[in-house]
């Protein structure tokens, strides 16, 4: 499961209304990534050991990611920035801790919130408007498949390496995902994950 809030656009002159402003001008796209499926083998199954996984390694195989879809397209790479994967983290964090997935923590906070509470500000000016941030959140699992064989249970793990490239995927093929990565005046973003004791892998990436 994936969701995307756009960055918020406006004009300088109205930038003091941004806090009343952000239900309305926010963009929000939610889509569904299957964790799992279940069902008979194809063949003979082995249980493979649970590989070893390291938010920190996750993080940076996303960020290379998303830059290098950003080349791609003809833009410029983004600056890991360390108080933006500060917030991502915290909001990761918080969604496995409270069991909810979503830009709004359960008191109504958005990610504007996360970033006064930090003490980040994002204002960029691109002529006469300011750009204030953007939010892509991610849930991914550590394994594709899990099958059970006369209650003997067999799990097809995934790789650091799958986990990112499936979560970039799944971002860059959704619209308001997608329109967020290649912002043209984005200059850093921040990656946030958080390794689930249930196997879930929340990942927030924040930008600016």
């Amino acid at each position: 499961m994936q969701s995307s809030r756009s960055g918020i656009s406006i004009f300088h002159a109205r930038t003091v209304l941004f806090g009343l402003l952000l239900a309305a001008l926010s963009i929000v796209s939610i889509s569904c990534h299957a964790p799992y499926s279940t069902g008979r083998p194809d063949g003979p199954l082995k249980h493979r050991p649970k590989p070893v996984l390291r938010a920190p390694d996750l993080e940076k195989r996303i960020h290379a990611l998303i830059n290098r879809e950003r080349v791609r397209h003809g833009l410029s790479p983004l600056a890991a920035n360390d108080a933006l994967a500060r917030i991502a983290r915290g909001h990761s964090k918080d969604m496995a801790s409270r069991r909810y997935f979503s830009h709004d923590s359960p008191e109504g906070h958005d990610f504007s919130y996360r970033y006064r509470q930090d003490g980040y500000t994002c204002a960029l000016r691109i002529g006469k408007t300011v750009h204030m941030g953007a939010e892509n959140i991610f849930l991914n699992v550590r394994y594709n498949s899990v099958t059970t064989v006369n209650g003997d249970v067999f799990y097809d793990w995934n790789s650091g390496e799958q986990i990112a490239e499936t979560t970039v995927r799944g971002w860059m093929d959704s619209p308001g995902h997608r329109k967020n990565i290649l912002t043209p005046h984005w200059r850093g973003e921040g990656i946030g994950v958080f390794l689930s004791p249930d196997d879930k892998i929340y990942i927030t990436q924040n930008f600016c």
